[in-house]
């Protein structure tokens, strides 16, 4: 079947002072691009610096407009087995089934005003695929939207997975900076510069996630070259290996 396959790997560094440039993680991904523009990622996370310490699993599939259309996502913290869930979504109906060590069996459906625009699974290349939802035509600028869900609204997705929605009249958004060279381990690309979340970079409280600032590719494929957490995060993420081939298994 014809296809298309991006492979790549993330490291998962620290900027805190105390463990200044320390690996704390990393993921790796594959992305199948199909024919009819739909695509699948798959992607394997860990977290390793400190209690919640996070092992996931997650695919992740959307269609052509870049919209979810199902997903899986399993998660292990510290060691132990915590959930596992399955999603489908319609333009209509967004809906979960699975099983949590916390709650046991769940299940969850809602009806919808208007289709999830996307799905925040954890992985930071799925971070990533978020920012194709803004207009580039549009130039620097922001985007915020209240169509969006979740599996966890833990900042480092270590519970659950359910599916979650914030309260009425909530919005997430991030704010595209630019266009920037960017030299990375995996290579130099042309990148698109957006930071997700608070203005305040110095923010150092846990009660709201910090911001995100994120460089993807700027070919059409949003992957993820590197990414800086302030405040109480302090963490960063670079892409040190990327392929792409045609019919590659």
């Amino acid at each position: 079947m014809e296809h298309e396959t991006i492979r790549g790997r993330l490291l998962y560094t620290s900027k805190k002072p105390e463990i200044m440039d320390k690996v704390r993680g990393g993921e790796t991904f594959l992305i199948t691009k199909h024919v009819d523009g739909s695509r699948t990622l798959r992607a394997h996370c860990a977290i390793d610096e400190n209690s919640p310490r996070v092992l996931r699993d997650v695919v992740l599939s959307i269609d052509a407009n870049w919209y979810p259309t199902d997903a899986f996502v399993r998660l292990t913290v510290d060691e132990k087995f915590v959930g596992s869930s399955w999603y489908r979504f319609t333009p209509t109906l967004a809906e979960c089934e699975g099983y949590t060590v916390q709650e046991g069996r769940i299940s969850h459906r809602f009806e919808l005003d208007e289709p999830v625009r996307t799905f925040g699974t954890h992985p930071i290349q799925a971070d990533a695929q978020i920012t194709q939802a803004y207009d580039l035509s549009q130039g620097a600028g922001e985007l915020w939207r209240s169509s969006s869900m979740m599996c966890s609204f833990h900042h480092r997705g270590a519970d659950g997975p359910e599916l979650l929605r914030r309260a009425p009249g909530t919005q997430t958004g991030f704010r595209f900076i630019g266009r920037e060279t960017v030299k990375v381990i995996a290579g130099e690309f042309e990148a698109l510069h957006f930071r997700f979340g608070h203005d305040d970079d110095d923010y150092m409280g846990t009660e709201i996630h910090p911001p995100y600032h994120v460089w993807v590719t700027a070919d059409g494929d949003y992957i993820m070259l590197k990414a800086w957490v302030s405040g109480y995060m302090q963490t960063h993420y670079e892409l040190t290996e990327y392929e792409k081939r045609t019919n590659f298994f």
